[in-house]
């Protein structure tokens, strides 16, 4: 006799979801009230937000800066490794992300009930991972297989991983780093100058949010990425200038169509008050010497923000925390936002990630 085991399978659809959460006191001064949080979710039929399966791994994706909870789907930020037959298949794995806290996507933010409204307000990397670490609990979801994350996502990934040394159990940080280094800093300055000296700050800021924009997508990418993809013209510029020109204020244009400049100054703040060598609140030991997680830590050769030797120093540290890493580098000619081009390269790299050897309990 032949028995045959049917194959799990997938909602139809990824589903959207809100959550409401305890107020939050913020580490620099604050609380939210009202809080709430935006989720996205897509895994088998029968596993939803209101009724999770317990025997389903969860793989936690946590956006970039300007990103959102959608991570698949058509507007996905990483639709090309989410869905059936891909790299994470919502038939094996749930999949879960949050839009950040102080974002504008859904979560509880800048302009949003119950949100600080000083003008002075500031977030951290860890008030983000607290919101999260609330948002699992609301769940009931208490052990993630896979974190994942790039840039302030990957330093969000990190530091959920040393709030909650238990409940998670491989990372893949992408792209970031243990501290917000000076240059990240330094870039970030501009950038928030840029949006104030805007004449509609801190309400209207348009043409202040699209030239931070700008300046941030040429550290976002690498010159011969730009060559490839934006190539100077042999003689004069057309009307509209060089092509390097026009994506720019492409790509400013767009941000400032879907993005609030204090959303974008709070998420700023995050990375720039990251730096996981101190110790947490009320602990007196460095916060990254508490992860135990597998990590496979993944940098980009051209990354002009978090660059190789980050990466060298993150794996040291964890190494030093007695976690068990590995390391992976990713080549191409794009610099930082790599770790949302090359989908080829990302996806045997999360397939490595996820078959990690989880820790000892």
């Amino acid at each position: 006799m032949v028995s045959v085991i049917p194959m799990p399978t997938v909602a139809a659809l990824p589903l959207i979801f809100d959550l409401d959460l305890p107020d939050l006191a913020l580490t620099r001064g604050g609380v939210v009230r009202s809080h709430h949080a935006r989720g996205w979710w897509w895994s088998r039929t029968g596993d939803t937000p209101e009724s999770p399966q317990k025997n389903i791994p969860t793989v936690l994706l946590v956006h970039a800066l300007t990103g959102s909870a959608e991570a698949g789907g058509p507007e996905g930020w990483w639709a090309p490794l989410l869905g059936p037959e891909q790299v994470i298949d919502p038939a094996h794995y749930r999949i879960l992300c949050f839009n950040n806290l102080g974002s504008c996507y859904g979560s509880s933010g800048p302009g949003v009930a119950g949100f600080p409204t000083d003008k002075n307000i500031d977030l951290t990397s860890l008030d983000i991972s607290r919101a999260l670490l609330m948002a699992l609990d609301k769940l009931g979801i208490d052990r993630v297989h896979l974190t994942a994350g790039g840039s302030l996502g990957g330093m969000v990934t990190l530091t959920l991983a040393a709030l909650a040394p238990a409940r998670f159990e491989r990372l893949v940080p992408l792209a970031t780093s243990v501290a917000a280094s000076a240059w990240v800093v330094g870039w970030n300055h501009v950038a928030r100058q840029i949006l104030r000296l805007d004449p509609g700050y801190p309400h209207q800021v348009g043409r202040g949010l699209e030239i931070a924009r700008q300046l941030a997508m040429l550290t976002y990418r690498a010159e011969p990425g730009l060559d490839a993809r934006q190539p100077r013209s042999l003689g004069q510029p057309s009307e509209a200038g060089y092509p390097v020109q026009s994506y720019l204020e492409h790509q400013g244009e767009k941000l400032r169509e879907r993005f609030d400049a204090q959303a974008y100054e709070l998420q700023l703040a995050a990375m720039d008050h990251h730096d996981l060598r101190l110790p947490l609140p009320g602990d007196n030991v460095p916060a990254i010497s508490r992860v135990r997680a597998s990590t496979l830590v993944v940098d980009v050769d051209t990354d002009q923000l978090f660059t190789p030797a980050q990466a060298d120093a993150l794996v040291q540290h964890l190494q030093q925390a007695g976690a068990l890493v590995e390391r992976t580098t990713v080549r191409s000619i794009h610099g930082h936002d790599a770790f949302l081009m090359e989908w080829e390269t990302l996806g045997p790299i999360l397939t490595r990630a996820l078959q990690l050897q989880a820790p000892q309990k």
